[in-house]
């Protein structure tokens, strides 16, 4: 089976979200980022206080009624974070 990759965010300031699926069902994340993407003031912040970053993201969800490309450098911080923290 292959993985086709269906989300491809290029994430600008260095980091990449890639979402995958397979044909039976399965799939994975795949987040790379690199020194400049460390650097990203919402990368950076959502990755030291997640519950205070999510806050912001859901203020801005509700209030333009969906999620807008200024969150995403916050949700993969946030998904790094939590990550990194499971591994330790």
């Amino acid at each position: 089976m292959s993985l086709l990759p269906d989300i491809v965010d290029s994430g600008a300031l260095g980091w990449t979200l890639v979402i995958s699926t397979r044909s039976n069902g399965t799939g994975e994340a795949k987040i790379t980022w690199d020194g400049q993407g460390q650097l990203n003031p919402d990368f950076y912040a959502a990755r030291t206080t997640p519950a205070a970053a999510l806050e912001s993201v859901l203020m801005r969800v509700e209030r333009n009624g969906g999620v807008s490309p200024l969150d995403v450098p916050v949700l993969v911080g946030v998904l790094v974070g939590h990550f990194q923290a499971r591994t330790r």
